[in-house]
């Protein structure tokens, strides 16, 4: 039997940010286990740094919040309602934001200590708005976070024109959130992953985590299909399959699921996007290889994995309807990835009352590329026992096992 301080499981970005950060803060003992399974959250990411789009549903969000307006009314017989902002909490936006002001000094740290790059890059997020309907929606928006107008800009249709000329010219403006970027999400993955590695922490692939050793209410390690591995503290990074490994630790259970989300990839093109893009279709980020990502589904489907016909087509529709040259290029690959969806969209934190050795770091939904820096630096701080960042107490897994 192997023997660590610290036992990651799962190898996406939050687990490869705990690694990452553990690493580099403590003279731990580490090693992070995983294994790839068919719908990985972190690889069908867009990479989109949208702290402030993604908190106010914008991004992947607003399309989650059009499938939930259109299935309520589905399931109540009524019109479609017109779409209305969904605004998360203010713990989230705070979350969000510390995390997102965290990646350009991370960005320097990794190329100067490690000789890796994420590809980072300032983009903004803008809302593009095609009638009053949008406007309305837009000011909306603005409207419930006076306390960031200053990263907010209005743009009317001459000057959306002058900064993004390939944007339909049926567009009547947009709205731009200039502190969110972006960042090439598997080469963030892999950042983490090889910067962990050069500090020492074991990665153990291809590998399952079969069942959790316990002594009482201790963990003490997990068995997997490479042999044991006792630990001090065991993190649960699994993901979409985070359910399952909780249920192996505690007996309990808590409610992350998979959420399937689908993306169209263009074929290389020119640079024809100066900033990432939301529509109340789609969202669209031109990466750094010149390839368009176009995303992203909602659907409860279980872990099925598969494409549809009908929401590859609605995505490539929304796209061209945003930017007419898209006519011109040839889709590359679909694919679909499973978030970690939570009931009310916050991830799941920390430590679990009447557990010891065992800390939770899943159900980050769309938003775990995003907030995968102060995830790992919360984990990390919890591990030395130090006062944290931000206060956990509404990531807690209590408020799904209480009542």
């Amino acid at each position: 039997m192997k023997k660590f301080d610290i036992v990651i499981a799962g190898g996406g970005v939050i687990g490869a940010a705990c690694a990452y950060f553990l690493s580099r803060d403590t003279d731990l003992k580490i090693a992070l286990i995983d294994i790839k399974k068919p719908g990985n959250a972190s690889r069908a990411s867009a990479g989109g740094l949208w702290a402030i789009g993604e908190s106010v549903g914008l991004g992947c969000g607003v399309i989650f919040f059009k499938t939930l307006s259109k299935l309520q009314s589905e399931a109540n017989g009524k019109e479609i309602p017109v779409m209305r902002p969904h605004q998360l909490p203010d713990c989230f936006f705070e979350f969000a934001l510390t995390s997102n002001d965290m990646y350009p000094a991370l960005h320097q740290e990794m190329l100067d200590r490690h000789g890796v790059d994420f590809k980072f890059e300032r983009t903004g997020l803008k809302f593009i708005m095609y009638n009053e309907d949008d406007r309305i929606y837009a000011d909306q928006i603005t409207s419930g976070i006076p306390h960031l107008a200053d990263q907010i800009r209005w743009l009317d249709a001459e000057q959306l024109k002058e900064e993004e000329p390939y944007i339909t010219p049926d567009a009547i403006g947009a709205i731009d959130f200039i502190c969110d970027h972006q960042v090439n999400p598997y080469r963030l993955v892999d950042a983490y992953m090889e910067s962990a590695r050069q500090n020492g922490v074991e990665l153990v692939l291809n590998t399952e985590v079969t069942s959790v050793i316990r002594e009482g209410s201790r963990v003490m390690g997990v068995e997997t299909t490479l042999g044991s591995f006792q630990c001090d503290t065991l993190i649960n990074a699994a993901g979409a399959w985070a359910d399952e490994l909780f249920h192996k630790a505690t007996g309990y259970n808590m409610p992350v699921y998979p959420v399937k989300g689908q993306i169209v990839l263009s074929e290389r093109m020119p640079k024809i996007l100066n900033g990432c893009i939301s529509t109340s279709d789609c969202y669209i980020a031109q990466k750094d290889n010149g390839e368009i990502l176009i995303g992203s589904t909602t659907e409860e489907k279980g872990f099925d994995t598969t494409n549809t016909l009908d929401k590859i087509t609605e995505l490539s529709q929304g796209a061209m309807k945003c930017l007419p040259i898209l006519k011109e290029s040839n889709i590359k690959r679909c694919w679909a990835g499973l978030r970690p969806g939570t009931p009310d969209e916050l991830p799941i934190l920390g430590e679990v009352p009447g557990i010891e050795g065992y800390l939770n770091a899943c159900g980050h939904f769309r938003t775990g590329i995003l907030t995968s820096a102060i995830t790992g630096k919360l984990i990390t701080e919890l591990v030395k026992g130090q006062p944290t960042s931000l206060d956990l107490t509404p990531f807690s897994v209590v408020r799904f096992l209480e009542g």
